[in-house]
């Protein structure tokens, strides 16, 4: 990955923050913002390595999969926002 790929990820993510934080601010995961960012980079790199792996979604801008980073953000900071509620389902709360 490129440095323009690590800073088209980081943008991602931090959109996608910012569109949890407006949209479901409920199962936005607590904790800085720093780490949610962290996590949706995450997710947006592990969405472009699906998508390079698998199929091909979308364009692609100095070889980031916009549509893949996109889904996987906004997918893994949805699981981390709903982990807390996994946990009282389980009873281990």
């Amino acid at each position: 990955m490129s440095i323009g790929g690590f800073f088209i990820l980081l943008a991602v993510s931090i959109f996608m923050r910012w569109l949890g934080n407006r949209t479901l601010r409920l199962l936005m995961p607590t904790g800085s913002r720093l780490k949610i960012t962290a996590a949706g980079w995450l997710g947006g790199f592990l969405g472009n390595w699906l998508d390079g792996l698998f199929w091909h979604l979308g364009p692609q801008v100095a070889g980031i999969n916009l549509v893949a980073a996109i889904i996987g953000s906004a997918l893994f900071i949805l699981l981390l926002g709903l982990f807390p509620f996994f946990k009282i389902l389980a009873g281990k709360v």
